[in-house]
């Protein structure tokens, strides 16, 4: 049962990838970007690996990893929003509140499984 969630897990992935790409890529600056990155990074181990220095010893598409993308994805798009004073757009219904939302969910179903 395992492999099955963890074959589930790897399609959430993907298809957020591949959502984020369309909606959000156009949104992200390389300020963006470099801020997604630290911010994502930072979170991930304060709050996701409360402050463990495992967060170096993750497994490539594992679910620590999944869960760190997934917040430097997040911080991206959520700097990517505030500097073009788009923020209004998370609560509007549309694209971006969708992706916002499925990267939460996904976020809280890898760590819910993972730990």
């Amino acid at each position: 049962m395992s492999g099955v969630k963890s074959v589930v897990q790897l399609l959430i992935f993907l298809g957020i990838l591949a959502g984020y790409y369309y909606i959000a890529w156009p949104l992200l600056t390389k300020e963006a970007l470099a801020a997604g990155a630290v911010l994502g990074l930072l979170v991930h181990w304060a709050i996701t690996n409360k402050g463990n220095r495992d967060i170096w010893n993750m497994h490539p598409l594992g679910g620590g990893f999944r869960v760190l993308f997934y917040d430097m994805l997040f911080a991206a798009l959520l700097t990517a929003l505030v500097q073009q004073g788009l923020v209004s757009e998370l609560f509007s219904g549309g694209q971006v509140s969708a992706l916002a939302t499925a990267l939460l969910g996904a976020i809280l179903i890898d760590y819910s499984i993972t730990g």
